[in-house]
């Protein structure tokens, strides 16, 4: 296998900030030891910024018919395109090269592996800002005080953009179903305890400004960007990973970029082993939480 020759390396991708393919390149391969155990062996969806990202990009769901033939992929039955979709699996420093040759800015990986697609082995809750009342960085000391009475260790980091996704690690035991069920039980708790400032409600127009704790992760093909995946902002950010002490008042989501991320610990080196959440839910359903799947496009009552 030769090298990837990056075509057009002084194509400038972040027109603010100055960050050209090269740079992409670069960044890629100085984070591949933070950034492949996060997306190796999970299909995942690219967002291309072909012209760079104060243009219109593009998802990418389907490899290419120009992908390596020494690039992994894997054929998963989509039902909402009524077709078979070959998802690229990024598993070394090389294939993350031949991302940026695509102009691949944003990874989104799922969140269960190839060999059991339909088990996650993560929880992700997205905290996605209305305002800025309550602060983002609040609603997630918030949701880790729910998790932390409950038993259940977390990991927390910025979107690259306004908002933070708090993860639970879990064991590779339950199905999308009853994971999206707890996540919808748990986030409920929470919101709760403030309901003038947090909401389930996954319509806009129910929020009435309140911060959205988006509970509709844990479901078949769905993503989230990548911990130190490249995002589109101007400045040139990553999604970048915290310690929980970082998450206060001071907390710049935007701070981390391409050129400064690498130069800080990796708080996600030795995450949380994988949990058991049935004594959690159980704790949820006995506090009056169905915990039962929703649809995320329907009425997410907060209570059974």
């Amino acid at each position: 296998m030769s090298a990837v020759t990056l075509s057009s390396p002084d194509k400038v991708l972040w027109p603010e900030a100055g960050l050209t393919k090269q740079d992409l390149a670069d960044y890629y391969a100085a984070a591949a030891d933070r950034l492949l155990p996060w997306v190796r062996d999970r299909p995942l969806t690219l967002k291309v910024f072909a012209r760079g990202v104060d243009q219109d990009g593009f998802f990418l769901k389907n490899a290419p018919k120009h992908t390596p033939d020494w690039i992994a992929t894997e054929r998963v039955w989509s039902p909402s395109s009524n077709r078979d979709i070959d998802y690229l699996l990024v598993r070394s420093g090389e294939d993350l090269r031949w991302l940026a040759q695509q102009n691949a800015v944003e990874l989104h990986p799922w969140f269960s592996r190839v060999d059991t697609p339909d088990r996650p082995d993560l929880v992700a809750f997205d905290l996605d800002p209305a305002d800025d009342d309550p602060p983002v960085w609040q609603a997630a000391r918030w949701l880790k005080e729910v998790l932390d009475e409950l038993g259940l260790a977390s990991i927390v980091k910025t979107s690259g953009k306004r908002g933070l996704h708090v993860y639970l690690p879990v064991e590779r035991r339950y199905e999308h179903p009853y994971l999206r069920g707890f996540a919808l039980g748990l986030s409920q708790a929470v919101a709760d305890r403030h309901p003038d400032r947090l909401t389930t409600e996954m319509r806009k127009e129910r929020r009435h400004g309140r911060l959205l704790m988006d509970w509709s992760r844990p479901g078949p093909a769905q993503t989230l960007v990548a911990p130190w995946s490249p995002r589109p902002h101007p400045a040139g950010t990553v999604s970048m990973p915290l310690a929980w002490d970082e998450v206060g008042p001071d907390l710049d989501v935007t701070a981390f970029t391409l050129r400064t991320a690498l130069d800080r610990p990796d708080h996600w080196a030795e995450p949380p082993a994988p949990q058991r959440i049935d004594k959690a839910r159980d704790e949820l359903c006995a506090a009056g939480y169905a915990c039962e799947d929703r649809n995320p496009r329907g009425d997410a009552s907060r209570k059974a």
